[in-house]
This record gives C-alpha cells, structure tokens and sequence, in this order.
C-alpha cells in the first residue's frame, strides 16, 4: 500500500513539474507568437484594418481654442500699462482627418497628403464664432517688425501711412476672423499698390493664424510602413522631400526625429524617449514616459513634453534666431517659419516659462493638468489612443520709439494671442474592438502559461509536503521519553 502511494506522488511530482516547466516554455512561445501576429497585421498595407484606421482615424478628433482679450487695450496703448487678458472659449471645431496623394516605394515607405477640415461645434463651445474680443493687430507688428531696424526717417513714414490706413496696434476681431482670414485693409492697400506699377508679389489681402488650411494638408508626409520590419514604424523619413529643416542654427535642433504623434513602433520601451514632429511647432519635441494607467479597460503609457523642451541653455539650443538672439526660457521664436511675422510659441498660460513673461501681463494661470500636452500609447501595439497637442499662440512686441502705438512699451512684452488644444480619445467601438481582437487573445495566453505555472508549483509543493511528512512520521523514528521521578541512588 505504501509502495502504490509512493509511486502516485512520484507520478504526480512528474505531472507537476511538466506543467511548470511547460507553463516557463509557453512564454517564450507564446511571446513570439504575438510578436509575429503584431508585425503580420501593423504594417500599413492596403486593406488591412491598420492600414483603414491610419486612412482615415475613428476616433473623434477636437480642435479647441481659448482667445485672449485685452480689456485695457487704450491704456497699454497710452500709458505702456500692463496688458490684462480676460481668457475666452472654449470655441471647439470638430476636425477630420483624410489621407490623399498615397504611394508606396521600393524602400518600404509610403508618401502622403493628410487633409484636415475643421467644422464647428456649438455643443461644445462656450460662445460662438461671432464673439467679439479685442486682440494685437498681427499684419501691424509684422510691418513693423521688418522695419525696426531701419533709418528713423522710414520708419516716421511708415507709422504715417499706418495711421492713414486707420491701422492700430490693436484690432476687434471674431474667433472665425482670427483662425481662417479677415480682409486686412493695410495689406489691400498694399496689393493694390503693387498692382498699379504691375508688379507681382505673393501678397494676400487677407489674414488668420490658419488662413487657408481648412480643407487643405501642411505638406507631404513620407514614413516607414512596416512591411519590411516595425523597428522605424511610422517614423518620418522625409517632409515635403527633405530629411531636415532649414529653421534653426544647428543640425539637431533641424532633424525630422520620431513621428507624427499617431502612431509608434510596437512593444514600447519606455525606458526610453521618443520623438515627434509637429509642422505647427517646426520643429521636433521629444516625449518621456510620465506613468501608466488604464483607458476604457485598456493599460496605456503616458508620455508628455519634458519641461526642458523649451528651456534655451539644453534642449533649446539651436532654436536662437540668430545665435545671441535667445528668448527667455519657456518660448519658441516661430518668425523663421512664419513668413517673418513675430510669432512667439510657448506652452498655455506660459506654463514652465521664465516667470518675468508671465509677469508682463495680468491674467495668467498655469496649470499643468490643464496644460501640459499628453500622449498616451498603447505599449503593445505602439498605437496612439488619447492625446493631447496643447500650444499658446503669442505676438512678441517691442518698444520702437517712432510708431506711435508701441513707443510707450516698456521694452518688450510676448502677448497671448490663443492658445490651443487639439485632442482625440479612442472610442468605445474601437476600444471594444481592440480589446476583442488583440488584448483577448493575449489574456487567454497569460492565463494558459501563468495557469500551468501554478498549477506545477501547487502539486509540487504538496507532493514536497508529503514525502517531508512521510520522512518525519516514519516507524522507528526516535521517539521522546518522558521524564519521571526517580529515587536518588543512596537514599534511605
């Protein structure tokens, strides 16, 4: 009886240790099999469900501004007061998004065209389009500006000619005028000139921070597609036929690093920083991992902007235009990239900025939750599911003593135009979906290799406890003897 004991543990010692050692060997099995099931159905190939989401992207994408109305506009103008911002919106756009113009190459990559129209959306705005507020007067300063450095006499002539065409710093403006175009008297004036002497100068009479770009693409795209490997997925090889840009003073700060912010290669690490590219911005942003956390039953790695990204003496060298012209920490000189006109970048509210910018105004309000920008991947995939672009739109004026609007300024004052925040969360369907089709599977193998796991070590351990129980208990064994009274030898 003893004997067929013994053997049934042998056996069921045997039986466990298989189980464990065939739950370790699933693993390794089982992880290449994903890995091989990821790059098989990633890759954007025509027809694949990547390849159609990529197209044209499920997920609700919404465009948001919140404009900055100067309330003291005469008394900044008068008596080089403080600007006081009284923040307004948000006025929100449901914006769409369309690939055109694809082709593949021989190298494995794929160009494109990516069509953006934005529609706005009353539901969730906090006022409408014909909201007036008051804002600096952009094609003004960007005259201006171009003039600064010359002879005293021109610049008496151009502040006379701006006062003739009833052009002031500042200008009473609707959200829709100040995102897609108003007719711009000076700038009519000035295509009219041209005309007259029949010359021809790429001058448009009309003006908007995103004037002609409802509707249209901000450039061609072209990006790995994976079909050869995922390693470089979705990284940008080139933008509008270059490998770099030609903004900046250095050749890091004008690389085209990382991707358009949508996608990223599989089984991320995030150890590491990765990048991406924003024509908004010009420029390339790295991203580090912040934290984990789960969306809609799905474990996603949140990666944000460093607070370095914009600070001048690390990240930001290279970005001085020219070299010894550096703006304070927490800003982005754009006039390189946009036809001169001094536009400033910096994050909402001045967030992470030089405390002397936000100090220049009154109204600012920095809260990192509410404007730092986020981009949440799915670590397994690689792929994008909620993010969020937040960017504050500035005019950088400076005190020129012979145009009459700005000589009061004390030195210089970088005021907030708008700032911005373009975000897209997956939806429910999607998120079902993705769940069904990817996490699922991946679950059942976990519970298949981590089951078997258990189960060898739990009938180990009991086969263990009863041989040690066996050994302990066996006959023969030395056993205690109890202790009795005796009488002492030589007691009488």
């Amino acid at each position: 009886m003893r004997r067929k004991a013994t053997v049934c543990r042998v056996l069921c010692g045997i039986f466990g240790l298989a189980c464990l050692v065939t739950g370790c060997v699933l693993i390794s099995v089982f992880d290449k099999l994903i890995h091989h099931e990821i790059d098989s159905n990633l890759p954007l190939k025509n027809g694949s469900d990547s390849y159609k989401n990529w197209l044209s992207p499920p997920a609700p994408i919404y465009f948001q501004i919140w404009v900055l109305d100067v309330v003291n506009h005469l008394e900044v103008v008068n008596q080089g007061a403080k600007p006081v911002l009284w923040q307004k919106g948000p006025y929100t756009y449901r914006e769409t998004r369309e690939k055109v113009n694809i082709s593949y190459t021989e190298n494995s990559t794929i160009t494109y065209c990516e069509n953006k129209w934005y529609e706005f959306d009353a539901s969730r705005s906090k006022g409408t389009e014909a909201d007036i507020f008051t804002t600096v007067n952009l094609p003004f300063i960007t005259i201006v500006n171009m003039l600064r450095y010359e002879y005293w006499w021109l610049l008496d002539v151009a502040d006379y000619l701006l006062r003739h065409a009833n052009e002031d710093l500042f200008i009473k403006l609707t959200p829709g005028q100040l995102l897609w175009g108003y007719e711009d008297p000076l700038l009519k004036e000035a295509k009219d000139l041209l005309a007259r002497f029949n010359i021809s100068l790429p001058i448009d009479d009309k003006f908007g921070l995103f004037y002609k770009q409802n509707g249209t693409d901000d450039g061609v795209y072209e990006i790995y597609s994976g079909i050869d490997t995922t390693d470089h997925f979705a990284e940008i090889v080139t933008w509008n036929g270059n490998e770099s840009l030609s903004y900046w003073t250095t050749a890091q700060a004008n690389a085209i690093n990382g991707s358009d912010g949508t996608l990223y290669p599989p089984f991320v690490d995030t150890s590491q920083s990765y990048y991406l590219f924003s024509s908004d911005l010009c420029r390339s942003l790295v991203i580090k991992y912040s934290d984990t956390y789960t969306l809609k039953g799905i474990d996603l790695a949140r990666f944000k902007v460093p607070r370095e990204a914009f600070v001048n003496v690390s990240y930001g060298q290279g970005f001085c235009t020219p070299n010894d012209n550096c703006l304070p920490s927490g800003l982005l000189n754009a006039s390189v990239c946009r036809q001169n006109a001094p536009i400033v970048f910096s994050l909402p509210h001045f967030l992470d900025g030089d405390p002397d910018i936000r100090n220049r105004v009154i109204g600012m309000n920095p809260n990192r939750a509410e404007h730092q920008s986020v981009i949440d991947i799915e670590p397994i995939t690689g792929v994008v599911m909620n993010a969020a672009k937040r960017l504050q739109i500035n005019a950088f004026i400076t005190n020129i003593s012979h145009i009459q609007d700005t000589r009061n300024f004390h030195q210089y004052v970088v005021l907030p135009i708008l700032w911005l925040d373009e975000s897209a969360t997956i939806d429910d369907k999607s998120a079902h979906d993705f769940k069904s089709e990817v996490l699922t599977g991946i679950k059942i193998t976990e519970a298949v290799e981590y089951g078997l796991i258990g189960l060898g070590a739990f009938i180990l351990l009991i086969v263990i406890v009863l041989f040690v129980k066996d050994v302990t208990c066996k006959p023969g064994a030395r056993e205690l003897v109890p202790v009795t009274e005796t009488t002492p030898i030589g007691a009488t």
